[in-house]
């Protein structure tokens, strides 16, 4: 039971989860959800907590997939050594369509009127959950919810949530996605099995993404840039594809060009940067260039602290780290990269002109804060 369009974009922009067959990388998270069924011991609520973009909500689909496809799922559990069930294809074509009577999907809606997912999940969302388990599982077996993800959720969600939490039906499983589950009400947190996720590895991110590439005739990327992109995904195979699909790495080639000039940058060069990124549509390159400038930021205050120099991509990002380092104190490095987070969060959150804000964070790291 999910309500599902199929010519809706996936609400991040990623490969569904939905399509899953294999999860990689993962395999403690995969072992604490099996031997805990095995042993009758399954929460009748799964936390599902780590990093956006490591697998959560594939993770959530699969264990949905082998909860329905198997009538005793705890026997079936002893043996498995894994999530993957044999081909079922009309359970396989249910989840992917939303259509399986007994799996509730919970998500921010689409708004039709203005073509985007809403920001967050309503109470009005959250409560149609108890009109889902009050019905009959509709195989007779297990009745599952996915929430994706519970940070979406307001307080008043948040709150109805917790009262179907505290009365679970029989045979139900919710599983429940939280990218920073420091957020969440504790009385949620507390009636959870955590499962935690951790960040995948350069070697596996690398392995997904040629694996994605290679049913996508029409993209190929060099071995060089595969490496480069799984460097900069901290370990998120959601993130990494999403700098493949958008060009990240030439956005990267950008802000690191805009870095060597340090400690002052040509104007002409700025301003033409800034000015393409905040034309229209071109959201997508603006926050990576946020997200890429935070983290170069991070990493020059880690290298400040603790002097380890971090791993470069392109020609002359060794030598840029070592100028800024020895130019300013570790503290003012931190200064810059905190004010330059809270421009990027601003500007996202309350609508602000996107080439100003990168002028700004720009001046920031040229005068200091």
């Amino acid at each position: 039971m999910s309500e599902f369009v199929d010519d809706l974009p996936d609400i991040d922009g990623l490969r569904s989860p939905r399509f899953c067959r294999q999860l990689i990388g993962q395999d403690a998270a995969v072992s604490h959800f099996l031997s805990n069924l095995a042993q009758g011991k399954l929460h009748h609520a799964c936390l599902l907590t780590g990093p956006k973009g490591v697998g959560k909500a594939s993770f959530a689909h699969m264990a949905a997939r082998f909860m329905l496809h198997h009538k005793d799922p705890v026997s079936a559990a002893k043996n498995a050594e894994n999530l993957s069930v044999l081909d079922d294809e009309l359970l396989g074509k249910q989840i992917e369509q939303g259509s399986h009577p007994d799996l509730m999907i919970v998500t921010r809606p689409w708004d039709t009127s203005k073509e985007r997912f809403k920001q967050t999940i309503s109470v009005d969302e959250v409560r149609k959950i108890r009109s889902f388990f009050n019905l009959s599982a509709g195989m007779g077996g297990w009745r599952i919810c996915i929430i994706d993800a519970a940070d979406d959720m307001t307080l008043n969600a948040a709150n109805a949530l917790l009262k179907t939490l505290e009365e679970p039906p029989s045979k139900s499983l919710f599983l429940i996605i939280s990218h920073q589950s420091g957020g969440l009400l504790d009385t949620i947190r507390s009636r959870c099995m955590k499962i935690a996720f951790q960040p995948l590895n350069s070697t596996h991110i690398q392995h997904l993404m040629q694996q994605t590439i290679t049913e996508d005739s029409d993209n190929t990327v060099t071995t060089q840039a595969l490496a480069a992109i799984a460097h900069l995904s901290r370990g998120s195979i959601g993130r990494a594809l999403h700098i493949n699909d958008t060009n990240g790495l030439e956005v990267y080639s950008d802000m690191v060009n805009l870095l060597r000039q340090f400690p002052s940058f040509r104007a002409d060069s700025l301003h033409e940067v800034a000015e393409r990124m905040s034309k229209r549509n071109t959201e997508h390159l603006f926050t990576d260039m946020g997200e890429f400038l935070q983290q170069w930021l991070h990493q020059l205050a880690r290298f400040s602290a603790k002097g380890h120099m971090p791993e470069v991509i392109f020609e002359g990002e060794e030598a840029a780290f070592q100028l800024m380092a020895s130019d300013r104190p570790l503290e003012a490095w931190v200064d810059v990269w905190e004010k330059v987070t809270e421009l990027f969060d601003n500007a996202k959150r309350l609508n602000l002109d996107r080439k100003q804000t990168i002028l700004e964070s720009f001046k920031l790291i040229q005068s200091g804060v």
